[in-house]
């Protein structure tokens, strides 16, 4: 298997994981919407993971870039936010 088909097996396997929660355990939750209420703790929370997102699929896609400094870190992807 290539390089990528892996790192989608990753990604489906994240949102498998994901989904249940929000199917199952979060939904009540989510019910209330309040991450679509500007300013509030949960709208601030989705953003940011909404973003991290991004910036782990833009890893994905460009390929880990060095990081200076971080040798001791195990994440080769540029950490958002």
């Amino acid at each position: 298997m290539s390089e990528s088909g892996f790192d989608l097996q990753i990604l489906r396997a994240r949102m498998a994981g994901i989904g249940e929660r929000l199917d199952s355990v979060w939904s009540e939750k989510l019910r209330d919407h309040r991450h679509l209420d500007r300013g509030t703790k949960e709208c601030a929370y989705w953003h940011s993971g909404y973003h991290q997102a991004l910036a782990d699929l833009l890893c994905l896609i460009e390929g880990p870039q060095p990081i200076y400094g971080s040798g001791d870190t195990s994440n080769p992807c540029r950490a958002a936010g």
